[in-house]
């Protein structure tokens, strides 16, 4: 769906009777000039556009999600969350605002996985469910949480409908990148 801008001598799409350039025109500037950071912060007052994972997450222990949201300049804030259902929880997330629609839409293929429509509550529930099971385990998210937390707004209660670890006991697959000594020394174990 490609949304495109009002007519600026047109009554504003809001509903206010006022003309757009005179409405919301001055808003979607400030979003449009808003630094990524700002608007991140604000996430959880613009609308779900896209909630999407991959296919097979819960056999594969690895899930990724894609989670966008609408501004309202007719661009998207979106995030990119790695995780790791077995152990480590959120693994790796990233942000980006301001996003076009032709870029939105070709974000999720680069995923190299097929992807299917998810709920955004049940998104929620993976993400803040897999870093409370690895908190337990003294894992904390990737650095990049401190931003797309917002995304998932997680000061607000989710309902935890997914099981983690193997058996609710951490299982660690050592990927290329990982450091083993680092994952002993961490690891708590009940």
């Amino acid at each position: 769906m490609t949304l495109s801008k009002p007519d600026p001598y047109r009554p504003c799409p809001c509903g206010s009777g006022r003309k757009y350039k005179f409405c919301c025109h001055a808003k979607q500037q400030l979003v449009s000039n808003a630094h990524p950071l700002a608007l991140v912060k604000e996430a959880a007052h613009y609308p779900i556009s896209q909630c999407v994972i991959n296919q097979h997450w819960q056999q594969g222990g690895m899930a990724n999600i894609f989670i966008a949201r609408q501004l309202p300049n007719a661009k998207f804030l979106f995030a990119g969350y790695l995780v790791d259902l077995l152990c480590l929880g959120v693994k790796d997330t990233f942000f980006n605002a301001n996003v076009p629609q032709a870029e939105l839409d070709a974000m999720p293929a680069r995923f190299g996985m097929p992807i299917e429509p998810i709920d955004f509550e049940d998104a929620r529930s993976i993400i803040l469910g897999s870093i409370e099971f690895a908190d337990q385990h003294g894992f904390v998210p990737h650095a990049n949480w401190q931003q797309t937390q917002y995304l998932v707004e997680p000061d607000r209660p989710f309902e935890p409908k997914f099981t983690f670890g193997k058996h609710g006991k951490p299982l660690f697959i050592v990927g290329p990148d990982d450091d083993i000594t680092n994952f002993k020394s961490r690891l708590k174990l009940k």
